[in-house]
């Protein structure tokens, strides 16, 4: 590659261009960021893991590895527990092949990321076993995961997949917020079972996963019997929603937040649904908004997460509010507006989030509210309250934050003149 076509690379991926060769599974240049991500991390830390620990930013870069579908890989078994090389799966699988229609297909950083991680010393014997992906329609099930084995074969990472770009996995995520169990967790607690009852009594495990895989990891975890929850060692979920009732009063044990890492980021939506925790850390990203929630924009300190005290205004106001807004319906109310809106999307000819978006989302959008005139009564009364209790709420939420900002400003105000 020309300097003049790495210049032009980096400008589209927003980064400097370091100017190194890319692993030849690759086409695209890597580059710095500043601030520091996983990616810089990964090119900073060849140490093993005796000298620096598995740490969050470890546990993320798995996490985001579990995106990729490794069903793809043309040789070996990847489902076995005989471990495949990742870097044999990258060299001889086409990438785009092993995108599905998720976010990370598009996600500039990914070539970047892939390309740190196959360099980095500390994965150099990274290999892949146990794959396992299930989607059933039918059943609104959308679930993925599989086993990292490192370390010279002493750790193992348990990594459960996010949500992809099909419907039944979007669907799946909306279900939890009136279901107490999804059909995806009762999978994850199995799968951890299994995979715990074939590793080594001595293996160093690790169970972890970002958006709706994390929710799964700290299920999977809360869940499994006493002698296998024993072995695990830390739990990660990454920017995963929380559960409608506690899966297992295990949930609340010193013991099990000890082990649990969850991280969400500073603007974190998807990671503060159902959370009424606060045993979370927040992590400082160089994105705005929803995009925060990819995983290549959280910000790294050395061998850790970039944290910060809390979550920022914006997104401590959108938790307030959904919150409110789920007290505000009962779960009827949340089943029948979700499972409607999802009717009428799957009538389309789509069948990703990605095909409904590229045939026009605007005039997809004005399709379905076409259709939802043909909708009976009572579900068109349900939907519409649903939507005035969601306004309602909104404005309540912030009405309630000015007066409480006023009201501070006025005490700082009489403070000052008292002195």
């Amino acid at each position: 590659m020309t300097e003049s076509e790495r210049n032009e690379n980096a400008v589209s991926t927003g980064r400097k261009s370091s100017g190194d060769a890319l692993h030849p599974s690759f086409s695209v240049t890597p580059g710095d960021s500043l601030p520091p991500t996983m990616i810089d991390y990964l090119r900073r830390h060849p140490e093993g893991f005796d000298e620096t620990p598995f740490s969050p930013v470890d546990s993320l870069a798995l996490s985001a590895l579990a995106y990729l579908d490794f069903d793809k890989y043309p040789y070996g078994d990847i489902h076995a527990g005989e471990y495949t090389p990742l870097v044999d799966i990258v060299r001889f699988t086409d990438l785009d092949s092993m995108l599905s229609g998720g976010w990370i297909r598009a996600s500039r950083d990914l070539p970047v990321f892939l390309d740190a991680l196959l360099r980095c010393h500390r994965f150099a014997d990274l290999s892949v076993g146990y794959y396992i992906n299930e989607n059933a329609v039918a059943l609104e099930k959308q679930f993925c995961a599989c086993t990292f084995r490192f370390d010279g074969g002493r750790s193992f990472y348990v990594a459960f997949r996010g949500t992809d770009g099909t419907f039944a996995g979007w669907k799946e995520d909306f279900n939890l917020s009136y279901r107490k169990i999804i059909p995806s967790q009762r999978s994850a607690e199995r799968y951890l079972s299994g995979v715990l009852s074939a590793l080594p009594q001595t293996s160093r495990v690790f169970v972890g996963g970002h958006s709706k895989g994390g929710n799964l990891a700290e299920f999977a975890a809360a869940t499994v019997d006493e002698a296998n929850y024993r072995r695990i060692e830390r739990i990660f979920n990454h920017d995963g929603p929380s559960y409608l009732n506690a899966p297992s009063p295990r949930i609340y044990e010193p013991g099990f937040k000890e082990k649990l890492r969850k991280t969400v980021p500073e603007s974190s939506i998807f990671g503060m649904i159902l959370e009424h925790r606060d045993d979370y850390a927040v992590v400082q990203s160089d994105a705005t908004g929803i995009f925060q929630h990819n995983p290549f924009t959280w910000l790294v300190d050395d061998a850790d997460f970039l944290y910060q005290d809390g979550l920022n205004a914006s997104a401590a106001l959108f938790d307030e509010t959904l919150d409110r807004w789920l007290k505000s319906c009962t779960p009827e109310q949340r089943e029948i507006f979700i499972d409607t809106f999802y009717e009428l999307v799957v009538s389309t000819d789509a069948n990703t989030w990605q095909e409904f978006q590229e045939g026009g989302l605007l005039g997809n959008v004005a399709g379905l509210l076409r259709d939802g005139r043909n909708l009976d009564a009572e579900t068109k009364e349900i939907i519409a309250h649903t939507m005035r209790n969601l306004r309602t709420v909104a404005n309540a939420t912030v009405r309630e934050r000015l007066r409480n900002f006023v009201a501070r400003m006025r005490s700082g105000a009489s403070g000052s003149s008292g002195k």
